[in-house]
């Protein structure tokens, strides 16, 4: 129950749904079941596991430099638990991988995440139970004011005023967007003209950019199944003919992966009044 008295009941699969129905803009916001159950599909034959590691080594390094570690853990930290959210967290699987590369190297790490579609959430709190998973918005975070040490935010929108309004001095904010070769061969398979992702690369207000990098591999398919998983996980798959997914998965062997990846680091409060 919070301050105002409301209740929120916690779903047999582990999540709380934090979104009032006055905020729904449809019935069923974000992604719909098939996009989410292809995104984990995708997840589970690890294609974009080199990104996954990339995150895991930039926290990683981050979180064990001394003067990171020790702006975050100084007196009113109640404890050396790092709390790491996934705002715009889907079906789990980046948050999930990143706590266990986390603890792997030793650190003690919670993790906590949410979204605005029910059921990726409801996905992500029954395969991942060691972490919190809530139905929320991304521009109003379920988060108390300077209570998080790390924020994640990864092929999602979000708001810069509730990261910095969750996060704590020094926290570190993670983002991860499509770079501008980011699918592309698939594109060119589907439009006459197709476009490049827009770099977003600009500054962010409050924060302190400490890494940013143009983080690009290949996938190649081993089937045609590894082909289908990818196009159902974007939104070409539910635009297409049927005619033309099955030409695409017939011919295409591989394609880039190219992401924006940035790391931020929040300034202390008492530095910017």
């Amino acid at each position: 129950m919070c301050p105002n008295r409301h209740s929120f009941d916690k779903a047999k699969s582990g999540y709380v749904n934090l979104l009032p129905v006055q905020f729904k803009k449809s019935k069923l916001p974000g992604d719909d079941k098939d996009m989410v159950r292809a995104r984990r599909e995708f997840h589970k034959l690890n294609a974009y596991l080199p990104l996954k590691e990339r995150m895991i080594s930039l926290l990683r390094d981050a979180l064990s430099k001394k003067d990171i570690h020790s702006e975050l853990l100084d007196e009113g930290h109640k404890s050396n638990l790092i709390n790491i959210y996934d705002a715009g967290c889907g079906e789990g699987s980046y948050l999930d991988a990143i706590i266990d590369g986390l603890l792997s190297k030793g650190l003690a790490v919670n993790g906590a995440g949410s979204d605005i579609a029910k059921i990726a959430v409801e996905l992500a709190a029954k395969a991942f139970k060691r972490s919190q998973f809530v139905v929320a918005s991304s521009f109003d975070l379920p988060l108390g004011d300077d209570s998080q040490d790390v924020i994640i935010q990864v092929f999602a929108p979000g708001s810069n005023d509730e990261y910095l309004r969750a996060l704590r001095d020094h926290g570190l904010l993670l983002t991860v967007d499509p770079a501008p070769n980011h699918l592309f061969e698939l594109k060119t398979m589907i439009y006459d003209d197709p476009k490049q992702h827009q770099l977003e690369d600009a500054p962010r207000v409050g924060f302190t950019r400490l890494h940013n990098e143009i983080f690009t591999f290949s996938i190649d398919f081993k089937s045609h199944d590894h082909v289908l998983a990818l196009i159902k996980m974007t939104p070409f798959y539910w635009k297409l003919p049927e005619g033309k997914i099955k030409e695409i998965v017939k011919t295409l062997t591989s394609v880039s992966a190219d992401f924006h990846i940035q790391l931020w680091q929040k300034h202390n409060s008492e530095d910017v009044q």
